[in-house]
């Protein structure tokens, strides 16, 4: 099949293309199928109008328009995106994200008469979630919501990253459609960048200078609303006993002032790095080096929802970690066994979790080896590929291609 795959944003800082989209089309191209990524950075406008190849995938960033009012130009993506697919004349049309240029272009495409979409579901969006988080104008509001409702109610299928979105996406529908929940996952390549990072581990660590620290370690997006406080208040709790406890958090987004400014009042300065984003495997060789990974929650509508790509990074890496009990936490992680689980919003939990990792390093080491193996064997690209397929097979079979009627009009 030729399929293409419709991105929310840019590639990177955000994670959901090279996190949950970039594994699957892997898969999918491993299987023997051909898939195109259109991208709309205009979030990171030093991508634009960029292409490359990554494992057989093949990414095509839209140019975008700098100077322009952020309606227009995102109308202006949307367009550019839904011509690119007219041209390409795909088996299957799957949008990521229900909301923003993507969605946009897939209402442009519907007018034109096609049909032939899978809508992929891995945040919650709407009221009661980003929408309340985010502060968008309430025109925009609005008009996200109308987004999220008409796109899942338009969709032949819907793929979902948690349990959460799936009942969510179901409430939306006005008829029903194959649902299937398909959990952020993996593919071999991120498997060979981990080994290759533990065998330098040591020169790592000593290259960081982190040679006779206690790392524990926060990586990805930090968004205005975010609930890293929990493991600043765990952290400068256990700093008063352990001298040689550093947190170091990779990350971008709107909320690293407060984050900052919350670890200012927490008193740990002196204790904490923080980097920018970083490429991938950069980013691995940092998760390798540490001691332990966090990711506190609160039990929010919003976390209930994500199906995290962090935890998987945490996972390949080999890491004991100590994540909140809340939403997809809970099937990735067997409490014990692969990672300590902990109260939503609980720092004395938490603390005490992460002591526990450190006052007992073959416990740490046995959670992080079995959230390892765990990965591999139940969350897998490069098995689960066919999850993807059945879904596809199933539309392939009863959707025709539309009539050649063309965006010209569309300006």
């Amino acid at each position: 099949m030729n399929l293409v795959f419709i991105a929310p944003f840019a590639y990177w800082p955000k994670a959901t293309v090279s996190a949950r989209m970039q594994p699957m089309a892997t898969s999918l191209v491993r299987h023997g199928h051909n898939v195109w990524v259109l991208i709309p950075p205009y979030d990171n406008v030093s991508e634009s109008g960029k292409h490359w190849v990554q494992q057989g995938v093949r990414l095509e960033n839209q140019r975008v328009r700098t100077g322009w009012p952020a309606f227009l130009l995102q109308a202006n993506l949307a367009l550019q995106i839904a011509r690119r697919v007219r041209q390409l004349n795909p088996d299957l049309i799957h949008v990521f994200k229900p909301v923003g240029p993507g969605a946009l272009a897939m209402s442009l495409l519907y007018a034109v008469n096609e049909r032939r979409f899978v809508v992929d579901n891995d945040d919650w969006e709407g009221r009661g979630g980003w929408l309340d988080s985010n502060p968008y104008p309430p025109v925009q509001q609005r008009f996200m919501a109308w987004q999220e409702r008409w796109c899942i109610q338009h969709a032949r299928a819907v793929t979902c990253a948690s349990d959460t979105l799936s009942a969510r996406s179901v409430s939306l529908m006005t008829r029903p459609v194959p649902v299937k929940v398909l959990p952020n996952g993996a593919d071999s390549s991120l498997r060979q960048q981990v080994t290759q990072a533990v065998a330098r581990r040591a020169e790592l660590r000593r290259q960081f200078g982190w040679e006779i620290n206690e790392v524990a370690i926060y990586t990805g997006t930090v968004p205005a609303v975010h609930d890293l406080d929990i493991a600043v208040q765990a952290v400068a709790r256990l700093s008063k006993t352990r001298p040689y406890l550093k947190l170091v958090i990779i990350a971008s987004g709107d909320g690293l002032p407060s984050l900052q400014q919350i670890i200012h009042e927490a008193g740990i300065e002196g204790i904490c790095e923080i980097h920018p984003f970083m490429p991938h495997a950069r980013l691995v060789e940092r998760l390798v080096a540490a001691d332990i990974a966090l990711y506190p929650y609160r039990d929010t509508n919003i976390n209930r929802a994500k199906c995290s790509g962090k935890v998987v990074d945490y996972m390949a890496a080999g890491l004991p970690m100590v994540v909140s009990d809340v939403g997809m936490n809970r099937t990735y992680i067997e409490d014990g066994r692969s990672g300590m689980l902990t109260e939503p919003g609980n720092p004395d939990a938490f603390s005490q979790a992460m002591l526990r990792l450190l006052d007992e390093p073959s416990f740490a080491a046995q959670l992080g080896a079995s959230a390892q193996q765990r990965l591999w064997q139940h969350f897998n690209w490069d098995d689960r590929g066919s999850e993807l397929l059945e879904i596809y097979a199933g539309l392939h079979s009863s959707l025709a291609r539309p009539a050649s009627t063309t965006l010209s009009h569309l300006r």
